[in-house]
């Protein structure tokens, strides 16, 4: 997959392009059909397939009380719609200049004159242009006029739940992690540089890496069945158990991210490394004693290898 990072930085339009539209925050299933969508389409015209999507996101730009936290960082979108064999992904930097576009304007100047676009596949719910002037409607007309195809995907459910971003937020911070994975097509992940913590985890027998994340959205306080990816001595996908939260045993203690990465031995300060969550094993608690958090831990890591070795994660 080709990168452009601003549509005027395209050399010249595609040709026959089908282009997908939207923020995509998540990639999740209802985004996967979007873009599944939109490869057909370009297979059956013989052109590329474009993904055009916004960094930062518009809300943040425009109303940034109101911006949610995002699921992903703009890497981790970039990696999933490469692993979706897109052909070029145009990341529009979104600015209050950019937003002062009529729906008129956004469509014969950018999707016309820069994507060189035949056919547009959109979100049932998707709006464009200035004060999110551009409707479903519109969009039609103007493809009618312009002579570009227009697919409107309809709402995506998962059981009776509509499959949504806002909804995949909020299991994640309940820590229904399960939940938001199924939404997902994938288990929610958090990615992040290992740092050097206080030592807690070796002194309670069970070493962790601790992360500082990237991801603006976390799971809730509490400890998780985890696979943590690493890059050192190759791509690898270690069975882990990952505690998120302030560690209320020991009161005032910042946020903290730790994974202890069962079977590995080793050093992975300043390394990247992916954590993704699984499924929540208990809230974190305030432990009367160091001796009985030990305990605790002992237990923990006893369970989650258990449940990996079930599960055949290990």
């Amino acid at each position: 997959m080709e990168k452009f990072f601003g549509s005027a930085n395209v050399p010249k339009p595609f040709r026959n392009a089908a282009v997908a539209l939207g923020n995509f925050d998540g990639v999740h299933l209802g985004h996967v059909h979007i873009i599944s969508k939109t490869i057909e389409l370009a297979k059956k015209m013989g052109g590329p397939s474009v993904v055009y999507t916004f960094n930062p996101h518009p809300v943040r730009v425009l109303a940034p009380e109101s911006c949610p936290p995002l699921i992903q960082t703009i890497e981790q979108r970039m990696a999933l719609l490469e692993d979706m064999k897109i052909d070029f992904c145009v990341v529009e930097n979104f600015t209050h200049d950019f937003a002062q576009q009529t729906a008129e304007q956004f469509f014969e100047r950018i999707l016309m004159a820069r994507l060189g676009a035949s056919a547009v596949v959109v979100g049932y719910d998707f709006t464009f242009g200035r004060h999110r002037g551009g409707t479903i409607e519109l969009l039609e007309t103007l493809g009618k006029k312009h002579s570009v195809e227009i697919v409107a995907v309809g709402a995506q459910f998962v059981g009776d739940l509509l499959l949504s971003s806002t909804e995949i937020r909020h299991f994640v911070a309940t820590g229904r992690v399960e939940e938001a994975g199924k939404m997902l097509g994938r288990s929610f992940a958090v990615e992040g540089r290992v740092v050097a913590g206080k030592g807690l985890g070796g002194y309670l027998g069970a070493h962790t890496a601790n992360i500082e994340s990237k991801n603006e959205l976390l799971p809730g306080n509490g400890v998780y069945l985890s696979a943590t990816n690493t890059l050192k001595g190759g791509r690898k996908r270690w069975p882990s158990i990952t505690s998120i939260g302030h560690n209320p045993t020991f009161p005032g203690e910042p946020l903290s991210i730790e994974t202890h990465l069962i079977g590995f031995e080793g050093d992975l300060r300043g390394e990247t490394i992916s954590i993704e969550f699984l499924e929540k094993m208990r809230d974190q608690i305030a432990f009367p004693s160091v001796e009985k958090l030990h305990e605790q831990i002992v237990k923990d890591v006893e369970h989650a290898r258990r449940w990996h070795e079930k599960n055949h994660t290990l």
